[in-house]
């Protein structure tokens, strides 16, 4: 699996332990974590400009309709990262509950990549897994 990957988890558990259907962006991989980050395409919160928005206070990247393999114009949200075991998630695959939804464009990749680094809510270690695999 590499960064850029868009993966789909029905019923992802959040941080307050509620869970919904959600779509993740993988931002990074090491032999046993990916690091994702959640999308939303309820912009309510979001600008509505193409791009980075890494200095809001909800900091996104908002993927207009038609520029990748999501229907909707979809924020990926920047203001929570996750961590998931690598292993767990191919076991969700091979049991169903996690799919491959698709990939965004390399360059594209680069670009969310590094509006995620640029935010206030990562972590040192978060940011070094970002550019190791920029």
């Amino acid at each position: 699996m590499t960064p850029g990957t868009i993966l789909f988890h029905q019923q992802f558990v959040f941080r307050d332990g509620t869970s919904a259907n959600k779509y993740l962006v993988v931002l990074a991989t090491t032999s046993t974590v990916l690091l994702v980050a959640k999308t939303t395409s309820k912009g309510h919160n979001y600008r509505n400009d193409h791009g980075c928005q890494a200095g809001n206070y909800f900091p996104a990247f908002l993927l207009t309709a038609g520029c990748c393999c999501l229907p909707l114009s979809t924020w990926i949200c920047f203001s929570e990262f996750y961590e998931l075991q690598l292993h767990k998630v191919f076991a969700g695959i091979v049991g169903g509950s996690i799919s491959q939804y698709g990939a965004l464009r390399p360059d594209l990749t680069k670009d969310v990549q590094a509006c995620a680094v640029s935010t206030d809510d990562i972590t040192s270690t978060q940011e070094t897994l970002i550019r190791a695999n920029l």
